[in-house]
């Protein structure tokens, strides 16, 4: 008996390969780079790549010719000059509503804008999105989450909310257990100096909507113990715990648009201590590589980070984490996605992971795809209603 569950895994395991191989890299890959030929690329890879192939013999990256990711048309029209950072770079002003801040970018701070105004090229998002929390011996905890935002700055938007919101941002945990009905609203203001962001709270345990002053900066998110808020979407909220600086612009091997990660099992996807990297497609693209290190005196577990930033759509696909005596704690990586509904051919982000070196675990935040969530995604959709994100919205929404 104990012969025969030997052959039927094996047979198992071999129908999965011949099953899923096909749908990884369907265009075929330029090249692969492991452990045999990675001192050949290292001026094109991040410290954090570098780092992952130390810690995983069996790490590779293949690299797929690069898929165009564009700034919408409309929004590219209205971006036609630079506009001014205010508030020591913690709000801008702009020439024209609804446009890339800095379509030219000269300061590290305009390429984090870029990205993290990024979103808001879309009028709203409504998504069911998975996340999973993967431990060293690659145990897989997964959470699904539904979220609306709406972006007020949007030309479909404005007029309809208050002056200098960016977001509005309502998300409900669907599981695991631990977190299910805990719901946040989110008041996101483009100008944290001015106007520093409001959220709400609702707990199943409490039946109560509190407010929630700690959304922001190094807390940690409800679903994940590796991502804290502000890593959430590659990057948001305010940046003045750091000082930034441009190390330049140049081309390198970074993740790219990826619709595997997403049309696949979980179990299939996702690796001891990484993502199987058949489903991680790869790119050279170039990037500005902007590294923000703390101000003396703040506090946040990152003192400092790297991030790369893609120079065609602003969306950052790379991080590098750093602790406080300057060791490499953690690595990020962001790919894209075309796949859902209302993008018109654009790209949005889709599958943040973040990996941790010293307890080889790692997380991979907002995934989108037909395979993982129990609804799709639909993208510039029909907006709800402006009472749905108010405090009296989200205890009606909560329960």
């Amino acid at each position: 008996m104990k012969m025969k569950t030997i052959i039927k895994s094996l047979l198992s395991t071999f129908a999965l390969v011949f099953i899923f191989i096909p749908n990884v890299n369907a265009d075929g890959h330029s090249y692969t780079i492991d452990a045999s030929n990675v001192s050949q690329y290292a001026d094109m890879l991040s410290e954090g790549e570098k780092k992952m192939f130390e810690a995983y013999p069996d790490y590779k990256i293949n690299v797929s010719s690069a898929v165009a990711c564009s700034i919408p048309s409309d929004v590219s029209a209205r971006s036609t000059s630079n506009g001014t950072m205010i508030n020591n770079n913690e709000g801008f002003e702009v020439e024209n509503s609804g446009q890339i801040p800095f379509p030219n970018p000269t300061d590290p701070q305009h390429y984090i804008w870029n990205a993290r105004m990024n979103a808001g090229t879309q009028s709203n998002i409504m998504r069911f999105q998975t996340i999973s929390n993967v431990d060293s011996s690659g145990n897989i905890t997964v959470g699904e989450q539904e979220t609306n935002i709406i972006f007020p700055a949007h030309e479909r938007n404005v007029g309809k909310y208050e002056d200098g919101l960016f977001a509005l941002f309502m998300q409900k945990n669907n599981s695991p257990a631990r977190v299910k009905g805990v719901t946040v609203l989110v008041h996101d203001y483009i100008d944290s100096y001015e106007n520093p962001r409001r959220a709400w709270s609702y707990s199943p345990a409490t039946r109560r909507v509190r407010r929630a002053p700690d959304i922001t900066y190094d807390t940690l998110v409800n679903a994940s113990p590796l991502i804290v808020v502000d890593q959430y979407g590659t990057f948001n909220g305010a940046q003045d715990k750091y000082n930034w600086e441009l190390k330049g612009v140049k081309k390198m091997v970074v993740a790219g648009v990826n619709n595997a990660l997403g049309n696949n099992p979980l179990e299939v996807t996702h690796g001891v201590g990484h993502l199987n990297p058949e489903y991680v497609s790869y790119e050279e693209k170039e990037v500005a590589v902007v590294h923000a290190t703390l101000k003396d005196g703040q506090r946040h577990l990152y003192a400092s980070r790297t991030f790369y930033v893609t120079t065609d759509a602003f969306f950052i696909v790379s991080q590098d984490i750093y602790d406080g005596k300057g060791n490499l704690m953690r690595h990020a990586l962001n790919t894209l996605t075309t796949e859902v509904a209302g993008l018109d051919g654009g790209c949005t982000v889709n599958a943040e992971a973040t990996f941790d070196f010293a307890t080889r675990q790692y997380a991979v935040n907002n995934m989108l795809g037909s395979a993982i969530n129990s609804q799709p995604a639909l993208y510039n959709g029909p907006s709800k209603d402006v009472s749905f994100y108010t405090p009296d919205g989200l205890r009606r929404y909560a329960r």
